[in-house]
């Protein structure tokens, strides 16, 4: 057995690095840790969270991937969440729905990634 002592980062394949970066930093306020350009990554990271978008020219997910970046967010917060969802214009493929005594909401990213946000409900 590996022994695992957390998760260093989550990766996620974009199309074109720009416009991804600048999605992830417009929607959530992701900080820019260290950006590769001769290798096409850059590392960013939110509260204690790291991801990594990977460019592959040319990507669109599949319509049929599950795989999705899910985040939490204080539930005051949520509605707040679903109106700059749909200010942008975002596709959202499941929800607003009530689930684990929470919320959650299912969109799409600008390359049809899926991101989840939802809160859990207390008490």
């Amino acid at each position: 057995m590996v022994v695992i002592e957390g998760i260093n980062h989550i990766g996620i394949t974009v199309s074109n690095l720009e416009k991804s970066v600048e999605f992830y930093k417009d929607l959530f306020d992701f900080d820019v840790l260290e950006k590769f350009s001769n290798s096409g990554q850059v590392f960013m990271k939110i509260g204690d969270s790291i991801i990594c978008l990977y460019e592959s020219e040319g990507y669109v997910a599949n319509e049929n991937s599950k795989s999705s970046l899910s985040l939490f967010v204080d539930e005051d917060d949520f509605e707040d969440a679903l109106d700059e969802i749909e200010e942008r214009n975002l596709e959202i493929v499941y929800g607003p729905e009530n689930i684990r005594k929470g919320q959650t909401v299912v969109f799409l990213d600008i390359d049809k990634n899926r991101i989840e946000l939802s809160y859990p409900q207390v008490g």
